[in-house]
C-alpha cells in the first residue's frame, strides 16, 4: 500500500544537468498535463516521522560523501500516476551504495525491487502520446550527477512536494 502522505530523500541535480532535464520535463509536459514537481531520483522513504538527529546525521553525510554519476537509459513510461513517463536510470553498484549508506542513517522500505528513474511527468496518460513523445525528445547520452540529497514532505493527497531542507554532497 502506498503512503500518500510522509517523507522521502530525493537526489537532485547540479545547475547544468537541471536545466537540461527541466527543458526536457516542460516539453513533455505540453503534452502530457502534470502536478508541478521539482525534477528529482528518489532515494530513499517514505519515513512517517523525521528526527533533528536525523538531519544532522544528512548534513555529516553530505559532507562525506561525493557526487554520483547515474546513467540514462532512456524515455520509458508506466501507467503508473508517478510512475507514468520519465528518464529510466541504470540500477548501479554506486547508486545502490548511496541508498545502502542512508539506509544505515535511518531505516526505510528498502525493497529489492527499487526502481531509479527521473519522473518528467506524473498522471494517467494515454500511451500513444507517451509513444510519440519519445520519438520527439533529445536523445540523453551523458552521465548525470547527484549533487545534493533533499529532505522532502510530501502530500500526494493534494499533489503537493516540498522540499524542507537539502544537503550538498562533495564534488568529484
Amino acid at each position: 500500500m502506498r503512503i500518500s502522505k510522509a517523507y522521502w530523500l530525493w537526489g537532485l541535480f547540479p545547475d547544468k544537468d537541471k536545466y537540461l532535464l527541466n527543458e526536457i520535463k516542460n516539453k513533455v509536459q505540453i503534452k502530457l498535463q502534470s502536478p508541478s514537481f521539482t525534477t528529482h531520483i528518489t532515494l530513499s522513504g517514505p519515513y512517517s516521522d523525521i528526527k533533528k538527529s536525523f538531519l544532522k546525521k544528512l548534513k555529516i553525510f553530505g559532507e562525506n560523501n561525493s557526487e554520483i554519476h547515474l546513467i540514462p537509459e532512456g524515455y520509458d513510461f508506466k501507467q503508473e500516476i508517478y510512475q507514468s513517463f520519465f528518464v529510466a536510470i541504470k540500477d548501479t553498484e554506486n547508486l545502490q551504495l548511496l541508498r545502502k549508506n542512508i539506509y544505515g542513517l535511518n531505516k526505510f522500505e528498502f525493497k529489492k525491487n527499487y526502481f531509479p528513474h527521473i519522473s518528467l511527468a506524473y498522471g494517467n496518460h494515454e500511451i500513444r502520446d507517451k509513444k510519440e513523445l519519445i520519438a520527439k525528445l533529445p536523445k540523453l547520452n551523458k552521465q548525470l550527477s547527484i549533487s545534493k540529497i533533499a529532505l522532502v514532505k510530501v502530500d500526494e493527497d493534494i499533489n503537493h512536494w516540498e522540499i524542507i531542507e537539502s544537503f550538498q554532497l562533495n564534488p568529484n
